[in-house]
């Protein structure tokens, strides 16, 4: 069974990659941008949860162990958690449109979005890449995936502050408003 779900899993996170680089054209040009010392630590992290979550390498006895039964409850239950945090990744993804980056970044002609996803959460990819890798990791049910969650959460958390930090700066009190009125910064009603 693990076979089979691992191709599901995989088949899902290859569709939002796909998404992701059919969407990364024609954006609007850069303005303003992260400094490069503050990414690399975010890299570092997401790098770090993606060999986790998606290699079984290295061996080892404490990374190999699963955390939950091999059983088709897991199986679907990570397929749909993957399926539904893939979707709302990709729906928030479309509601930035040419304001998307894959770095914090303030575009020309930059528009701040609060409806959409955006309405409930203000980072709302990044819920729905958690929740997806929260999926992974309940399929493939190893100890090595689900240490990938808080290197993820992290490396996004790290993100976040540089984006709201630029949003800010280009924002001021609409921002401030924005999220006053949208107090969830990724994880709806708790973070």
């Amino acid at each position: 069974m693990t076979y089979e779900v691992r191709h599901w899993i995989e088949a899902v996170w290859i569709v939002v990659a796909v998404f992701w680089g059919l969407t990364a054209f024609r954006l609007k040009p850069v303005v303003q941008t992260q400094r490069t010392g503050s990414r690399l630590m975010e890299i570092s992290l997401l790098i770090m949860a993606a060999m986790l979550i998606f290699s079984s390498q290295p061996h080892a006895a404490l990374l190999d162990l699963r955390f939950l039964p091999d059983s088709s409850v897991a199986a679907l239950a990570g397929i749909a958690l993957t399926i539904v945090g893939a979707a709302v990744a990709m729906v928030a993804r479309a509601f930035l449109g040419q304001n998307w980056s894959g770095r914090p970044t303030i575009k020309a002609g930059h528009e701040l979005v609060r409806n959409g996803p955006y309405a409930f959460v203000r980072h709302p990819i990044y819920t729905g890449l958690l929740v997806s890798a929260m999926g992974t990791a309940i399929g493939f049910g190893h100890v090595r995936n689900l240490l990938a969650l808080p290197l993820l959460l992290l490396g996004f958390w790290l993100k976040l502050q540089a984006e709201e930090g630029l949003l800010f700066q280009q924002f001021g009190d609409e921002y401030l408003a924005y999220r006053r009125s949208v107090k969830s910064t990724i994880i709806p009603f708790i973070l």
